[in-house]
Parts: C-alpha cells; structure tokens; sequence
C-alpha cells in the first residue's frame, strides 16, 4: 500500500471575488507550495457557482493530518465553509499506467 495521500477538499465562498481576494490566493498558493509534505496542489472552480476546491498530493498521512489541522481553521477564518473533505490511499501501480503525476 502506498503511503501518498490524497486530500480532496471542497468548499464554498459567499464572499465577493476582488483583486484583493486573488492576491490573497496568490500568496497562500506560494505559501502552499512550501509546506512540508506536499507533492501538489490543483485548485478548481465550478463555473458560474460558488463551489471551489482543492485537491492535494501528501508524501504520507502525518504531513496531510497536520497541514490539514492548520488550513482548515485558516479556512474558516477567511469566510470559506468547507462542505465535504476526504482522505484517499493511492492504488498507485495502476494509476501509473494511466501517467498520474506521482512524484514530486
């Protein structure tokens, strides 16, 4: 069994999408990109909603289990609800057949 984690996460956002919000995601992505643990990152959007989310790669549980503790009170702090987030094990010998980006 692998010891990669998936988090997916998704959310909601009620508040208003200015310049000041995009650099505000601009600056957590950088910030992101440098935590312990973390392969990637993908954010989505679902257009023309509210619903956004995020889906990570973790080198393992304990990167995921703390980085997740952290985010998700720094989430709630800036007026996103989390509305589901799951944690998945890889099955990562087939999905190599099919190129998934496992390394980091």
């Amino acid at each position: 069994m692998s010891t990669l984690k998936i988090w997916d996460l998704h959310m909601t956002y009620d508040g208003p999408i200015t310049e000041e919000f995009i650099a505000g995601t601009e600056q957590l992505a950088k910030s992101i990109a440098e935590e312990p643990g973390i392969i990637w990152k993908i954010w989505t959007v679902e257009d023309g909603t509210n619903h956004y989310g995020s889906t990570y790669l973790f080198r393992n549980r304990e990167y995921l289990e703390s980085y997740k503790s952290m985010h998700l009170k720094r989430l709630e702090a800036i007026g996103i609800t989390v509305t589901a987030d799951h944690v998945f094990d890889i099955m990562e010998e087939v999905s190599r057949i099919n190129k998934a980006p496992l390394e980091g």
